[in-house]
Parts: C-alpha cells; sequence; structure tokens
C-alpha cells in the first residue's frame, strides 16, 4: 500500500483548502503543515507539497523545509503544488523549486489562490501592492480558487501515484481478475444522472471483458438513459485486513438490443430462450464494458507486490 503525505503551508486559508481536499482524495494519507513534520513521518512513500506564491517566490516556510530536508527528499517520489494569483508565474516558481530538487519531481500543479483585501495585514497589503503593480495585476480582490480544479489534480495525482505500484506481470493480473469475477455472481452496480443516483445489487456473468446482466428494469434504466458510465463492485464478505479481497471497476454499460447477442448471454447463464419467453415480464440485458479494474488482494503483498493493483481493458 503506497501511503501519502501531504505537507503544505497556506497563508490565508486557500492552500490549507486544497491539501484537504488532494489529501481526501489521495487516501490512506496523512496532512499536515510543514511545522509539525517529524521523525516519524520519513517513512511515507509519497510526498505532495504545496504552498502559495507569495510575491514571485514559494511560501518560505516551504522554501526553509527543502532547504533543510533536502537529502530526504532526494530519495522520495514528490509532487508539487501552489496557489496562486498568476499561473505563469506560479509555474516558474515550481519549475525552480524542482530543479533544486534534483529531479525526483513527478508532477506539478498550479491551482488558483484568493486575494481578500480586508484579510491582509497593513505589511502584506503594502507590499502586495508594491507586487501586484509591478506584474500588472489590479490592487482589489480576486477569487480564482476552484474546487473542481483542485480534485482534477487530485486524480490525475491518482495516476501518477500508481505508477509506483510494485505491478503483477500484466498477464498474471488478468488471471487473477477473471478468476475473482467468474467465482462470484454477484455485484453492486452504481449509475447515476443529474438529480439521481442509484446503487443496485445484481447478479452477473463475467465472459472475455464484459459484464452481463438480466433484469426486470427499474430505476437504474433512468440513470443509463442518460449516462452510460458506471461503476461496479465485486468484493468478499470482510473479515480482517490479512484477506482483503475486492475490486471497483469503471466501464460504460449498454443495454443490448441485439437478438442474437442477448440470445449468447442467456444461454451462458444456463437458461434457455424458450423459459425467458414463458416468463410474464420482459428480461432487459444490460452489458457493462469494463474499462479499469481496481483490485484489492491481500494476497498480493504476501508474493512481494502491491495490494492494490489495476488493470486496463
Amino acid at each position: 500500500m503506497i501511503r501519502t503525505l501531504v505537507l503544505y503551508e497556506s497563508r490565508y486559508g486557500s492552500t490549507w483548502e486544497a491539501a484537504r481536499i488532494i489529501s481526501l482524495i489521495l487516501g490512506p494519507s496523512r496532512r499536515i503543515p510543514v511545522s509539525q513534520f517529524t521523525e516519524k513521518h520519513r517513512d511515507y512513500d509519497f510526498i505532495v507539497m504545496g504552498a502559495p506564491i507569495y510575491m514571485g517566490k514559494i511560501h518560505p516556510k516551504l522554501q526553509d523545509f527543502i532547504d533543510r530536508e533536502k537529502e530526504w527528499l532526494n530519495e522520495k517520489n514528490i509532487v508539487l503544488f501552489c496557489t496562486c494569483l498568476d499561473g505563469s508565474d506560479g509555474l516558474r516558481v515550481l519549475r525552480k523549486v524542482e530543479d533544486d530538487l534534483g529531479g525526483r519531481v513527478m508532477e506539478l500543479g498550479v491551482l488558483g489562490g484568493r486575494l481578500e483585501m480586508d484579510r491582509l495585514t497593513e505589511e502584506d497589503f503594502k507590499t502586495l501592492k508594491e507586487y501586484l503593480s509591478q506584474v500588472g495585476l489590479p490592487t482589489q480582490g480576486m477569487d480564482l480558487f476552484s474546487q473542481d480544479e483542485v480534485v482534477d489534480l487530485a486524480l490525475r495525482l491518482i495516476d501518477v501515484r500508481d505508477t509506483l505500484l510494485a505491478k503483477l506481470p500484466m498477464e498474471k493480473l488478468k488471471e487473477e481478475v477473471e478468476g475473482f469475477l467468474k467465482e462470484h455472481n454477484t455485484c453492486t452496480l452504481a449509475t447515476s444522472s443529474p438529480g439521481r443516483i442509484r446503487a443496485t445489487p445484481l447478479e452477473y456473468h463475467y465472459s472475455q471483458g464484459h459484464l452481463y446482466i438480466l433484469s426486470e428494469g427499474g430505476m437504474k434504466f433512468a440513470n443509463l438513459l442518460s449516462s452510460s458510465r458506471v461503476s461496479v463492485t465485486v468484493y468478499d464478505e470482510y473479515k480482517d485486513m490479512k484477506s482483503l479481497r475486492g475490486m471497483q471497476i469503471s466501464g460504460q454499460a449498454l443495454v443490448v438490443e441485439d437478438a442474437a447477442e442477448y440470445q449468447q448471454a442467456v444461454e451462458m447463464r444456463g437458461l434457455e430462450m424458450e423459459f425467458i419467453r414463458s416468463l410474464p415480464v420482459d428480461l432487459k440485458l444490460i452489458r457493462v464494458d469494463m474499462e479499469k479494474v481496481e483490485f484489492l488482494n491481500s494476497k498480493f503483498e504476501k508474493e512481494g507486490y502491491s495490494t492494490r493493483q489495476v488493470l486496463n481493458f
């Protein structure tokens, strides 16, 4: 399991909020200001550091931390992010910090910040007024902070972090995924549309990258008519942390109209079309085309691999 440490420094709260969101999405993680860093935090695998840009420089407390801990940081996988009012200036500063760290930085994230004039100290107001004049920005309050922007960065960082996984060989992982799906037959299908969300327990049959689900109908179809994007979970009952097994599947779902494919899916379930036709209601067929599987299996760690494995179809 890759554990993330989110280190931040914030002046007026925007970077604190960004760090909070990033930590929520990147869990398992720990979020602390740099002033609270201690020896116990040195074991984290993935280090995300963020601070505001102030007068064309990274916050001095984060810069001091980087200068002091450069030897330790040079052995870590690092992400840098900042909040700022001028994106190009923020990127320039982050690239300078990246150069100082010697090439272990995996990603840079530039986020919009806030400027609330009535919260500035007198000294900050005077200094900032001079700086804004130099860079051609108005001396007035600004709110460039976007929660969606922070969420997008955090989701991007999950993909970055996944490159650090001790991965099973692809063929072995596919075999494990398919074996797990074939030994189970019940899933939870999550669908959504504007104003609606639904998670439905259903029986499925797996075949060659697809889940086939027979259903009498229901509210999930209202969502599928709006969006084909779905998430599916299949898992064992929880016993303890040493025997975790479960997966989350992302993909596209469609209602099968083709008669030949419908019949094939029915026969894969061990049923006959004569029986289906004899039922008093129509059975609809949903086919989920799997795109990504995130498989959590404690067994993998015992074999020297990461507990969490990702398979793209």
